[in-house]
């Protein structure tokens, strides 16, 4: 069984990088964790204003915390500032 990350459907997923206004690290770890294109789409669309755990997402984007959060994008809002929202709520 093929996952979802390694589909061609995962590469273009990951190409609207730039058009969602997020970083490509943020792209890949929602493609890893996501079972299909719909799924990558949802996840990125309310992955973490709508209280899913997203922290594995994060931490993949990371690469377990190499990289900073301050520089990682996801549409509007940072790494760092998405964690101390849920770190607040």
């Amino acid at each position: 069984m093929t996952l979802f990350r390694d589909t061609d459907a995962a590469a273009e997923f990951i190409a609207t990088a730039d058009s969602r206004n997020t970083s490509p690290e943020v792209m890949r770890a929602i493609a890893y964790y996501a079972t299909d294109a719909a799924e990558a789409v949802a996840l990125w669309d309310g992955g973490y204003w709508n209280g899913n755990d997203i922290e594995p997402i994060i931490w993949h984007a990371t690469d377990n915390g190499r990289l900073h959060g301050a520089d990682l994008h996801w549409g509007d809002r940072t790494l760092d500032q998405i964690m101390a929202d849920e770190d607040a709520s």
